[in-house]
């Protein structure tokens, strides 16, 4: 996968995606810039494409156009937007976290 990435060689990369008799790689974060969709009922339409930043802030659990602009209102360039958005964390995931500490610490002050 990563030969793929480094050569841009889709027929490579779609090798490599995770097929029903095989492992699915993860998804590297260097330069590889795409995304790969294996339908497993129909391999004839397995694509190799890029997340749009739309699908990424979605993922993320954010609204759409969160990182469009700057705090003075100016828009931010899409290699940005990708940069924030891969070093961020998914709000759900920050929730589930914080809200399990939070237990916790209603459980400790309650017992001791």
């Amino acid at each position: 996968m990563r030969g793929a990435a480094q050569y841009n060689d889709p027929k490579m990369f779609l090798s490599a995606i995770g097929k029903p008799d095989r492992p699915c790689p993860t998804l590297l974060a260097r330069a590889s810039q795409v995304f790969a969709v294996h339908y497993p009922n129909r391999p004839e339409d397995d694509i190799i494409r890029r997340l749009t930043l739309t699908e990424c802030e979605i993922l993320m659990g954010l609204p759409v156009g969160w990182t469009a602009y700057g705090h003075e209102g100016k828009p931010i360039s899409d290699s940005a937007r990708y940069k924030a958005l891969g070093n961020s964390i998914v709000v759900g995931c920050a929730e589930y976290v914080i809200a399990g500490i939070a237990e916790a610490l209603r459980k400790e002050a309650l017992n001791g």
